[in-house]
């Protein structure tokens, strides 16, 4: 208790120092670069240095220090060194602690109040990710940027997946829905998320993710749905052996900047920023490909039981999702779900 509550102060203190260290603070929008000064840009994580996720965060960086001729430097924390939520890292943005996020679709979708981007959250909607980048950049992008921009102190700058969902568990191979069948696995409390964990079969266990191993490790769960990089990369496989690789969800992850941030900087900065996250995001795509090539291949390694359904277990998967999608569409919004369907060329 008393580590915790240190920690916590040390927090506060970092936060506090990196609020009265904001540059450009006072100064009239569009000025902030004009005389040469130094511009700091923070963003922070959850993972580790090495972890693909952070990879991206350092390519925004070396892009966008060399695309200002140095002018603006970028400091990432990662690892949760600032902040031990999405949440709390989208709340940072907001009030400028922070300058730039990144955070999955469904905690943007959640505080924003934008239910656009919980049309990730409806399983099985992509074939692929290349998909999900046809909606993310096109006309439904657009209305993702205007949900974002209506509702918050952040402008969306666009998304890169960090993987697709798979099912690991530690009891038995899973092939079909009745193999979940009283299982706890490991969700959010988003309704599409644990509704669909819920219709396959399991019984949906709502835990924060950094206690996932500790929990898979005492029997408090059985299981967790999650990304397969995430799954490999925080070694959930070495407590839960058996991996079903059902891609029923893609995780994207939402690019913001501060909109107090952007506004002050000179037109020749704000196009120093757009070229870094265009970079960045281009850049993380790639990344999440390899991640998610490594980690299958990485867990077949170490003896994982990894499960490729075929087509016919797929498809019972799919069947049994639906009364999931039929009972929280809402949070979506029909309006978004056909226009998504319309762009993706699907019928409902």
């Amino acid at each position: 208790m008393k580590r915790m509550k240190v920690k916590s102060i040390f927090l506060s203190i970092i936060v506090t120092i990196l609020m009265l260290s904001g540059c450009g603070q006072g100064k009239p929008a569009g000025t902030v670069g004009a005389d040469g000064e130094k511009v700091i840009l923070r963003t922070a994580n959850l993972v580790a240095t090495d972890n693909f996720l952070n990879v991206g965060y350092e390519k925004f960086k070396e892009v966008l220090e060399a695309e200002s001729n140095g002018q603006i430097e970028v400091q990432v924390y990662n690892n949760g060194m600032l902040t031990s939520s999405e949440d709390i890292q989208y709340e940072m943005l907001q009030t400028g602690v922070l300058d730039a996020v990144t955070v999955a679709a469904f905690v943007a979708a959640s505080n924003a109040k934008v239910p656009a981007l919980n049309i990730f959250d409806v399983p099985f909607l992509f074939e692929s990710e290349e998909e999900m980048y046809t909606l993310i950049d096109g006309e439904y992008g657009e209305i993702i940027e205007n949900g974002m921009e209506a509702n918050s102190n952040a402008y969306y700058m666009g998304a890169f997946s960090i993987g697709t969902f798979g099912i690991a568990n530690n009891k038995h191979t899973v092939r079909t829905p009745s193999d979940l069948k009283g299982l706890k696995i490991r969700s959010t409390t988003t309704p599409l998320q644990s509704g669909t964990i819920a219709a396959m079969g399991a019984n949906p266990t709502p835990i924060s993710y950094g206690e996932i191993f500790t929990s898979l490790q005492q029997g408090t769960i059985d299981g967790v749905q999650t990304t397969t990089p995430l799954i490999y990369g925080d070694k959930f496989y070495e407590v839960a052996d058996h991996m079903t690789l059902t891609r029923h969800f893609p995780l994207p992850h939402v690019l913001m900047v501060n909109k107090e941030f952007y506004d002050g900087l000179t037109d020749e900065l704000k196009a120093a920023v757009d070229k870094a996250t265009e970079e960045h995001i281009k850049f993380a795509r790639q990344l999440a490909v390899e991640a998610e090539k490594d980690a299958i291949e990485g867990m077949k390694e170490k003896g994982v039981d990894v499960v490729e359904l075929t087509p016919e277990e797929l498809d019972l998967f799919k069947e049994a999702v639906q009364p999931a999608i039929d009972k929280n569409i809402d949070k979506v919004g029909l309006e978004n779900y056909e226009k998504a369907l319309e762009v993706l060329g699907k019928q409902q």
